[in-house]
């Protein structure tokens, strides 16, 4: 009998240490936890933010997912296995449940457990804290009935190689936002990489550079925002909206005194792709910072369409509203002063603005 439960238990290791490696690894990894069990079903839940991050069952209907999330199942009031939660790889089972229901759970809930055989079984919560619940799960049916002291010796074991399979998924993420962000250093972009808490993940040498020179973006509590009150909130905003969902969002930090002095700074926020087994730990977000002054002249093409300018005009216009002098740019463009002159007159009728300072504000809101 001993060597039997070593044998099952070595086979339910492999399986989870192999999981985060292999196509398909975590679905096989849980169907062998399940039957080794002697349960229906296992279930790897992530709860998060008040809502459920992921919720893997193999080879469960799509209306599963559907319904769980209908009766907000990961509520604890609505949930008495949510509501059974102990301490970090404390194995519960149904005399937990038993305590459990007498004070939580909804006919809803009960309903949906019993249509999906999940009545009885044994859980513990694999990872908890900064937001996060890993919680591992076998569920029985009616017809299986309740866990014996074996199946749930076999849970423990279990439970203990799905945590360090967990922990390799997450290093494993961390491992992937080092990379993407030496990608970028290799080009010299200002890289951030932001969670699913707004908070920066990881992020690129020249990141580091922008938030350390005291000017438009800092890092505070580990959150990217702008420097100046005025220009945080809306960066805020757009950071949110790319958190989510929103595929990608642009927002212009303005140099001080209207973008008169100095360089403004754009910020383009793309919302990541999630993979199929994301446990929370990837990236949300990737923002890319430039400085008004590096923003590729790939810009020229959409400023000449707006405002009617011709290529060179289009270019001087650039570099005025990146806070470049008149005699910087005419030197740079090998041509005189007064011919500048006239070729930024130019650009002003073109543009229907009187002064630099408004051609400036004009062209920063259309690289927004």
């Amino acid at each position: 009998m001993d060597s039997l439960f070593a044998r099952e238990a070595g086979e339910v290791e492999n399986a989870f240490l192999a999981a985060p490696f292999e196509e398909d690894g975590w679905n096989a990894a849980l169907r062998l936890f399940a039957r080794r069990t002697g349960s229906s079903r296992a279930q790897l839940l992530g709860l998060g933010d008040e809502a459920t991050l992921f919720n893997f069952m193999p080879d469960i209907d799509p209306a599963y997912q559907h319904e769980f999330m209908e009766i907000e199942g990961w509520r604890p009031e609505v949930n008495w296995r949510v509501a059974a939660s102990g301490r970090p790889m404390e194995i519960l089972s149904e005399a937990h449940y038993d305590i459990a229901r007498q004070h939580s759970g909804t006919d809803d809930y009960e309903e949906h457990i019993r249509r999906w055989d999940g009545v009885h079984g044994c859980q513990t919560a694999l990872v908890e804290g900064e937001g996060l619940l890993v919680g591992l799960a076998s569920l029985r049916s009616e017809r299986e009935g309740r866990s014996e002291e074996r199946d749930r010796r076999l849970f423990a074991a279990g439970a203990t190689y799905a945590l360090a399979a967990v922990r390799m998924q997450q290093a494993m993420a961390r491992r992937g936002a080092a990379m993407t962000v030496g990608a970028f250093d290799a080009i010299g972009v200002a890289a951030f990489l932001i969670d699913r808490h707004g908070a920066v993940a990881a992020l690129s040498a020249a990141a580091e550079a922008i938030v350390g020179d005291g000017g438009a973006l800092r890092l505070r509590r580990g959150r990217l925002g702008a420097t100046r009150r005025d220009a945080d909130a809306p960066m805020q905003a757009a950071l949110a909206q790319a958190l989510n969902g929103t595929a990608m969002q642009q927002h212009w930090i303005a140099a001080a005194g209207d973008g008169e002095g100095g360089s403004g700074l754009l910020c383009e926020m793309f919302r990541l792709p999630r993979r199929e087994w994301d446990f929370g730990f990837d990236p949300r977000v990737l923002v890319v910072a430039r400085r008004a002054a590096d923003i590729p002249m790939m810009r020229i093409a959409p400023l000449r369409a707006a405002l009617g300018l011709t290529g060179a005009e289009a270019a001087i216009a650039l570099r005025l509203a990146n806070g470049e002098a008149r005699e910087e740019i005419a030197a740079t463009r090998g041509t005189s002063a007064q011919t500048l002159g006239t070729q930024i007159k130019s650009i002003l009728r073109k543009s229907d603005v009187a002064r630099e300072a408004e051609l400036t504000a004009l062209v920063n809101r259309l690289l927004r």
